[in-house]
Order: C-alpha cells, then structure tokens, then sequence
C-alpha cells in the first residue's frame, strides 16, 4: 500500500474541525501540535495566519484517499494551509522533485534561532513560516539534575516555498554562521504533492 502525509497549519482552536472532516473522507486519525506562525502581514492578509498561536496536524493516509481528504480539508472553514507530501518507498525522488511546485523546507535548530533563520530566508525570498516548539530525545551523554536528563530545547522551523526559490533559500540559511557549529541544527527539504490556501473560496 502507498502512503502520504497530510500536513495542514491553522489558527489555533481549528484543528479539531479539520481532522474531523480528514476522517469523514478516509484518514485515520492525526497528530496536532502547537505552534506559532512568522508570516509578514502581506502573507498574513493573502492567508489568514501571522504571529499568532497555530496548530500543524499531522494524518499519515492511503496515498488514493489524498485527493479526496484535501478536498474535504479546504471546505472546512479554516484559515491557514494544507498539503501532501508523497511518502511512499517505491517511488523516485528525482520525479517527484521535477513535479512539485511546492517545498517544504524543515530547519530543525536549538531553541532561540528560528527567528534569525527566518529572518534570512525572508532575505533569500521566502515569504513566512512556522516555528513549532520541541526538544532533542536524551543520550548518555546528558547532562542530569537529580537523576533526569536535561534535554535541549529545540525548535522546528516549517516554510513552504515555491520551488523556483527554494535553493537560494536552503543556500543562505546552509550559509549562516551561527549554524556552522556542531549540534546546532539540520535543514532539509520535501517536495510537496499538493497545496492549498485554507478558507479560500
């Protein structure tokens, strides 16, 4: 069987509504986190999402349901935006890369540096993100206060792109020097199947 992932970032309070009609058109169930937005207010106008408290969910589906569940998550009255990523093993990155005219480009960073990254991928021309926050899973190598093992706090960084400005982007923030050091993040890129503006009509 083939899979993808929906992913779609609303204003807080929405996410209950979305998956609700994600299940009724096929998808199992979901994740939901909280997170913040960093949209300037040109984005915030065209989409409905700025820096306000957000939420990102989460539904790993049947890639044949996809279709049908974006449709049913963009009759939903949200604000935000919605998208599928292509998860399957079997198929071949370099043709889904040549059909997505969407990137989801994830910087995975320690805690305090996701403003300064979206700061220079605003520069390198993307237009707004979303910053979940997070934390690494322990190691032995921890540091422990009374015995527990203090995790570092992390943020997650999620800025969809149009593909055309997707290398520049990924190239300047590669390129800061703050991020240089060791530990301090990865960035990666997805190409994105399909996306939608939430609340359009």
């Amino acid at each position: 069987m083939s899979w993808n992932t929906l992913i779609a970032i609303c204003r807080k309070g929405q996410a209950k509504d979305i998956m609700a009609a994600a299940r009724e058109a096929g998808a199992p169930g979901g994740t939901v986190c909280l997170a913040k937005g960093t949209a300037t207010h040109t984005i915030l106008a065209a989409l409905g999402i700025g820096d306000t408290k957000q939420e990102v969910i989460t539904s790993v589906i049947r890639k044949e349901d996809a279709s049908t569940i974006l449709q049913a998550v963009k009759s939903v009255r949200a604000k935000g935006v919605a998208m599928i990523i292509d998860t399957s093993r079997e198929n071949d990155m370099e043709t889904i890369d040549m059909n997505s005219e969407w990137i989801l480009i994830e910087v995975i960073c320690e805690d305090g540096y996701s403003e300064d990254i979206m700061a220079t991928a605003r520069k390198a021309g993307a237009e707004g993100g979303t910053v979940i926050d997070a934390h690494g899973t322990s190691t032995e190598d921890d540091v422990k206060f009374f015995g527990s093992p203090l995790v570092p706090e992390k943020e997650i960084l999620m800025i969809v792109i149009s593909k055309d400005k997707a290398d520049a982007v990924l190239k300047a923030i590669n390129e800061m020097p703050q991020l240089k050091k060791k530990g301090m993040g990865i960035v990666f890129s997805i190409p994105v199947r399909n996306f939608i503006s939430l609340g359009e009509k």
